[in-house]
């Protein structure tokens, strides 16, 4: 399983206290089946906690996923400040998603290097 941040989640991490290993432990969980919400189009929710302040203290993450394959890490909200995607946020990622799904993996680390996003280690 290959995983990646991309520039604005990492930004969006910093800012909300998000750790990598925070990040990771995220997608561990949704390995072993505990995810969150399955939005559709290979995208799912998953809530990230910040160190040890718990769930409920914590972040939500948009992360484009494919079970044992690929993970990206698209977007971050904290909790508190916002409950869900709006509607049109939520295209828009289902949109971004089809997109990335269509890549070849050539193509797709052609664009890794291009965005500059960051492979996570799991």
């Amino acid at each position: 399983m290959k995983a990646y941040r991309t520039r604005s989640f990492q930004r969006e991490a910093k800012n909300d206290g998000v750790s990598d290993e925070d990040c990771a432990e995220a997608l561990r969980r949704a390995e072993r089946g505990l995810i969150d919400a399955d939005l559709g189009g290979c995208l799912i929710k998953q809530r990230i906690p910040r160190g040890n302040r718990g769930a409920a203290k914590g972040s939500s993450a948009i992360i484009f996923y494919k079970r044992e394959e690929i993970a990206v890490y698209l977007h971050i909200f904290p909790k508190s400040g916002k409950a869900n995607l709006t509607r049109s946020e939520l295209e828009a990622y289902r949109a971004f998603a089809q997109e990335l799904e269509k890549l070849t993996a050539e193509k797709f680390e052609e664009l890794v290097a291009k965005k500059g996003w960051r492979e996570l280690q799991i």
